[in-house]
């Protein structure tokens, strides 16, 4: 099953989830900034060659599918996960911002 991200009509990128990463989106025109930065972010992970980042990939593609067109929502819900996974595994002694 492939999912489109899209932005002003325009398709920025199209994955697959049986890729390792999604092609390189032409154009962010009419993207938010936050749009756009999730957008990277995303790339920047899906393109990670590092070994053993399979399962963070596939979950991050699954993300992008639940939330077309949001790619903000989408790596929201990926991190929001991969928090909580982390925190299970670490418990009490999990690392604190501020």
């Amino acid at each position: 099953m492939a999912a489109a991200l899209m932005y002003d009509g325009h398709t920025m990128m199209t994955l697959n989830p049986e890729t390792a990463a999604p092609a390189q989106f032409p154009s962010l025109s009419g993207a938010t900034p936050i749009g756009v930065q999730a957008l990277d972010i995303i790339n920047s992970i899906l393109e990670d060659a590092s070994p053993g980042l399979a399962g963070i990939k596939l979950h991050l593609r699954r993300c992008l599918a639940d939330y077309p067109g949001s790619p903000e929502r989408a790596l929201l819900a990926h991190l929001m996960e991969t928090s909580s996974r982390v925190n299970s595994e670490w418990g009490d002694d999990s690392p604190e911002c501020g």
